[in-house]
């Protein structure tokens, strides 16, 4: 008997702590509101969508400026990954949760400034990038 209550004990905590590590989960918490209200016509992420930390690492020169980088494109790509590469070049982002089921949520769908855009890498600017919750659009 007692083990069925310990057992009782443990699953209720188990479930209560779950949803505490959820919403207190800092930058977790978008996506795990977005994934707790999912709504039907809900599409899933797709980790598989990434980019090489070496495209903001090591980007492309500016055609018109030896001083320059261009942008890297982010559309399209799980946003991790956009933020492992970003951050590993020392980067800075900025997210907006947008309503989008066709590509899936942590799906990049914009970005500004947009690929190929030519930066001063020692004075770069903060990237904007849209995500999808994978909800439909309203």
């Amino acid at each position: 008997m007692a083990v069925v209550a310990v057992g009782g004990l443990v699953a209720a905590l188990l479930m209560n702590g779950g949803g505490e590590d959820v919403k207190g989960g800092g930058g977790s918490s978008a996506s795990a509101s977005a994934s707790a209200a999912k709504k039907p016509g809900y599409r899933g992420p797709d980790p598989s969508k990434t980019i090489d930390s070496e495209e903001c690492t090591e980007p492309e020169e500016s055609y018109n400026d030896p001083d320059k980088i261009q942008i890297p494109d982010f559309k399209f790509m799980n946003i991790t990954s956009v933020k492992t590469c970003a951050q590993a070049a020392g980067w800075q982002v900025s997210t907006k949760n947008v309503d989008e089921n066709t590509y899936g949520q942590g799906t990049v769908m914009n970005q500004f400034p947009s690929k190929g855009t030519d930066v001063d890498p020692d004075d770069m600017p903060v990237i904007e990038l849209n995500v999808s919750t994978g909800n439909p659009p309203s």
